[in-house]
């Protein structure tokens, strides 16, 4: 075999491996972002201390937060809201990934997430989003921590 097929054929298996690994960091980062959403879930959910009210059009009654608790599941229609979002960019040889989620429901034409974050001028904070970030991150670190083992791990 010459010189220049063993360089060919080296050049290909390089391609090939990075194109796998490429793979298999969308996979993750997509499973990261899956982790995300579950971590949301669960900090949305459950009784908070605030006042008790009624659920707008009905008789049915919930229990609103305090400030500085996560926001209660008035209707569960934030608490739902939340999607995966994946975006892995390709820039010569680096790969950049990046697993997120979002909500786009909003309240008199704001994201209702940033201001229930950040609070309004009649309404305290309700944080949840660091709390979403410290569910998540253990598993998130273990799915990105897992050996790479070639084709598609």
């Amino acid at each position: 075999m010459d010189s220049q097929r063993a360089a060919d054929i080296i050049v290909d298996a390089v391609e090939v491996t990075v194109k796998d690994i490429r793979s298999v960091v969308q996979k993750r980062t997509y499973r990261a972002s899956n982790e995300l959403r579950n971590a949301a879930l669960h900090v949305l959910r459950g009784e908070r201390s605030g006042k008790r009210y009624c659920v707008p059009n009905t008789k049915q009654h919930y229990r609103a937060s305090a400030p500085g608790e996560p926001p209660a599941a008035r209707t569960g229609a934030f608490r739902l809201s939340w999607g995966t979002r994946v975006h892995v960019e390709k820039r010569g040889a680096v790969t950049r990934a990046s697993a997120a989620i979002e909500s786009t429901e909003r309240a008199g034409g704001h994201l209702l997430g940033e201001m229930l974050e950040n609070g309004t001028v009649r309404m305290k904070p309700r944080p949840y989003k660091q709390k979403v970030i410290d569910r998540a991150m253990p598993k998130i670190r273990e799915i990105y921590n897992r050996p790479y083992k070639g084709r598609g791990t």
